[in-house]
Order: C-alpha cells, then sequence, then structure tokens
C-alpha cells in the first residue's frame, strides 16, 4: 500500500544494468506506449518546443537526455522539432548498455542522435555541456540528498536550462495504474515497476524544497494532467 507522506526506496526491476533480451525489448516497448498515453511524450515536447522558441536565434541546441532508455522520448522530440523548423542535437544516456543498443537500433535521426553508456547515478558521472538537459521518470532514482549534490553540481557547469517531466506521488495515481495496468497491453516487469515508481516518487512539495536546498534560484514546478509534472531550472 502507497505511503503518501514518505518515499518508498526500492528498486525497480528495470534498474538492473544488465536486464536484456526480449523482458528489455517488452518493456521499453511498454514505456513508450505508456509515455504516449498518458501524456509524457507531449507534456515533455511542449516545454522543450517552449525553450527552444525562446532561443530561436541560436543556430542549433544541443539537448541531453539523462535516463534515455529505449530512445522514445527523443525520437519525438526530434520528430516536432524538425516539424517546427528547430535545429537540434541529442545525446541520450543510460546505464543500461543493452538499453543504448536498444535505442541506437532504432534512432529516427542518426545523424542529429547519439546515445552512450554512463552510469548516471555514480557521484563522478559528469552531465555533458549542453543548452538544455531532460529526463522523463529518472529523477526519483537518486534520494534527496544525492539529488541536491547532483543539482549543485550541474549548476557549475556550461548547462543553460533543465527540464524534469516527471510523477507526482499521489495515492489516486497508484490506484487508477493499479487498475488501468491490467488493461493496457504491457509488460509484467511495466506493470509491476510503474507502480513502484509511483510511490518512489517526489511529491511537488519535497521537489520544491530540494531545489531550494541546492540553491536553485530561478525554478517553476508546474501540475499537469494524469498526476505529472514538469519542473523548469534555469542555470
Amino acid at each position: 500500500m502507497i505511503n503518501s507522506q514518505s518515499r518508498l526506496h526500492i528498486s525497480e526491476q528495470l534498474d538492473n544494468l544488465s536486464l536484456s533480451g526480449k523482458p528489455l525489448k517488452s518493456v521499453l516497448q511498454s514505456l513508450k506506449l505508456i509515455n504516449s498515453i498518458f501524456g509524457n511524450h507531449k507534456q515533455l515536447s511542449d516545454a522543450v518546443l517552449e525553450y527552444c522558441i525562446k532561443n530561436k536565434n541560436k543556430k542549433e541546441i544541443h539537448i541531453v537526455d539523462l535516463g534515455c532508455g529505449g530512445g522514445d522520448s527523443i525520437n519525438f522530440l526530434s520528430k516536432k522539432l524538425t516539424k517546427n523548423q528547430v535545429r537540434a542535437i541529442f545525446t541520450g544516456i543510460d546505464g543500461n548498455p543493452n538499453s543504448i543498443d536498444y535505442a541506437t537500433i532504432n534512432n529516427s535521426n542518426p545523424s542529429h542522435i547519439d546515445y552512450k553508456v554512463a552510469d548516471i547515478l555514480d557521484p563522478n558521472f559528469t552531465v555533458p555541456d549542453c543548452d538544455l538537459l531532460i529526463s522523463s521518470h529518472f529523477m526519483y532514482h537518486f534520494n534527496n540528498d544525492e539529488l541536491i549534490v547532483f543539482l549543485q553540481k550541474i549548476q557549475s557547469g556550461s548547462i543553460k536550462h533543465v527540464i524534469f517531466s516527471e510523477l507526482y506521488r499521489n495515492k489516486i495515481a497508484y490506484y487508477l495504474f493499479k487498475l488501468i495496468a491490467y488493461l493496457l497491453p504491457i509488460s509484467h516487469i511495466a506493470k509491476k515497476d510503474g507502480l513502484i515508481a509511483i510511490q518512489r516518487a517526489f511529491s511537488i512539495e519535497e521537489l520544491q524544497k530540494i531545489f531550494l536546498d541546492s540553491a536553485i534560484k530561478e525554478f517553476e514546478i508546474l501540475k499537469k494532467p494524469f498526476f505529472r509534472m514538469i519542473a523548469k531550472i534555469d542555470l
């Protein structure tokens, strides 16, 4: 049963960086469907496009996606930005080399999308210099103190803007997903991990406090449909 007052701190099956083969392919395909149905692709791409339009005088925008998985968010973003005549290059980073292999095989724009393997949770990990840092459903993999350290660290680089697309912890979201998941053609891992992810997610108030404790001065956190939030940070 979900505890709305505190975060759950257990791993998902997808956190196993050696997960491979049919189980991995099935869960990556499931996540693509979930991201489409529940609005993550649209909400993230709308926020990214808004940033790109504000910076339309820049010849090319470099976007880094942390925890990119199978690359479905990058592929969606690439097509939307191209449609809106925004020139962008992407770097997707994930800790599972098998996920990166899958993303590379399904790369919709190899000339402007590159994928790399790296353990983002490693304290020695450094985010590549970029104009825009994004992530979907990844920040909750940090505990509160780790996320504060991570946010402090990226402020010392040349990253200009950050957009996190995340769930926020909510009992209704948990039970609705538990019901809907059984009706969706998604893998068993995706169903089980989805429930864990909701329990691991931050509340909006928790994320606000983390940003303030990280000495971030300019940020906003916006509630979005289906128990989601978009967090934007100017660095």
